[in-house]
């Protein structure tokens, strides 16, 4: 049985309320699994904008009010839920409709398939993956890959990096000939960097904790890597500044920005932070010639995204009806193939010991035809006796269903229902 927990920008009703509940729940949860006897298997997803976990479990009911006491417990928004709780089937099909884009602020975005993978890797890595979630997500995995193969859900540019810069062209205008500067260098900054490609812009500075990394990024774009301790002359020589880091604390504080804009006072600055929670101080606004925009600011471009995308999105759900049904298909052949299979075990043991006791009587010299006519009655009769016996029964207590459906599976149905009409 599976059981997920979700807390995505669309539930918690827009970037600015996720901002405040990322943080300090994402550990609570984490831990709660890990420690959990009812939790078999688990795999958290973290985005900048959803915190999901998928459970594998024996008790769905045990563990889904333990999600809730955590979730609960450690936001105090006692006035509405900015988070949900699936269940089975339901679950399975939210993780592929997440694999594939469409659950994403940007609808159709790349980044999503690989960071689901990552997520699915770094579980099974500490060794909370094991044959549940190990089909499931690989199940989500080739259903991205199909989405992405077979419509056009993805085509061109779309990500919550390719959202900023075109948020930033809005804004300013063309980046030609603009200095930009890059704060962070993890997979988001990279697909803002990959944006980049192709706007002209006349410098791109990247800062970074890791310097190692900045310097890597700034080699792709044939930048600058800059060490945050120069943070300020970055931000000074800049006309956008973008944050995209993975801290939970603000990274660019107003004081940062009010030295940097003493150097050139009358010159604007856009600063845009796609960080969750947010990484530049929300004061900044508040020295002039500042403006910040954050994920919430990407809100229109998601909705035109969405309308351009809409046939897509249509041709992506019917192949997520496809594989859910395959799935379906298949959960009920297995359950067929284990009856099967106990049906054959016990037909083998009935064949092997009458075969046994047949062998027995004809080395004591018993008539052939005898022995072969009683071992094939007695087979007949002990494969038949429960058969028999719980088809009484079922017609005694009026269950005509059963009674049907064993002349189905006999393949009787034609003569079952010409003796009804009799």
């Amino acid at each position: 049985m599976l059981v997920s927990l979700h807390i995505t920008h669309s539930s918690a009703g827009g970037m600015e309320c996720l901002n405040d509940i990322i943080p300090g729940i994402e550990d609570a949860v984490g831990k709660a699994l890990a420690e959990s006897k009812d939790v078999e298997e688990y795999v958290i997803i973290r985005t900048c904008n959803r915190l999901e976990a998928y459970v594998a479990t024996d008790d769905n009911h045990d563990v889904r009010l333990m999600m809730e006491r955590i979730v609960r417990k450690t936001i105090p928004y006692s006035d509405r839920e900015f988070w949900y709780i699936l269940q089975d089937n339901e679950c399975i099909k939210h993780l592929f409709t997440v694999v594939c884009g469409i659950d994403s602020l940007i609808v159709g975005e790349d980044q999503i398939q690989h960071q689901t993978r990552d997520a699915f890797m770094k579980a099974q890595k500490e060794g909370h993956v094991g044959k549940s979630l190990y089909a499931l997500f690989n199940n989500a995995i080739i259903v991205g890959k199909r989405v992405r193969t077979e419509t056009e859900l993805n085509k061109g540019a779309v990500s919550v990096g390719y959202a900023a810069i075109e948020l930033a062209e809005k804004e300013i205008g063309s980046l030609d000939g603009k200095n930009i500067a890059i704060i962070g260098a993890g997979d988001m900054a990279g697909v803002i960097a990959k944006n980049l490609v192709g706007k002209g812009p006349e410098t791109v500075f990247v800062s970074n904790r890791t310097f190692e990394r900045a310097q890597e990024l700034a080699k792709e774009l044939g930048g600058t890597a800059v060490t945050l301790d120069r943070l300020d002359g970055m931000i000074a020589r800049s006309d956008l500044v973008l944050v995209a880091t993975s801290a939970k604390h603000d990274v660019v504080t107003k004081e940062n920005v009010e030295r940097a804009m003493a150097e050139r006072p009358d010159r604007p600055l856009l600063m845009i932070d796609v960080s969750v929670p947010t990484n530049i101080a929300k004061d900044v606004v508040e020295v002039p010639n500042v403006k910040l925009s954050t994920m919430a600011a990407l809100d229109a471009i998601a909705a035109e995204n969405v309308a351009k995308r809409k046939g897509e999105i249509n041709a992506a759900e019917r192949i997520i009806r496809q594989e859910m049904q395959k799935i379906e298909d298949e959960r009920k052949a297995r359950d067929a193939n284990i009856t099967i299979r106990e049906f054959s075990i016990m037909c083998e043991r009935i064949r092997s010991e009458e075969a046994a006791m047949a062998k027995s009587h004809l080395g004591n010299g018993d008539d052939p035809d005898k022995v072969i006519d009683d071992m094939s009655h007695a087979i007949v009769k002990m494969i038949s006796a429960e058969f028999i016996k719980n088809l009484r029964r079922a017609a005694l207590d009026g269950d005509s269903e059963t009674v049907e459906a064993a002349a189905r599976l006999f393949g009787l149905i034609k003569e079952h229902n010409d003796k009804e009409k009799e």
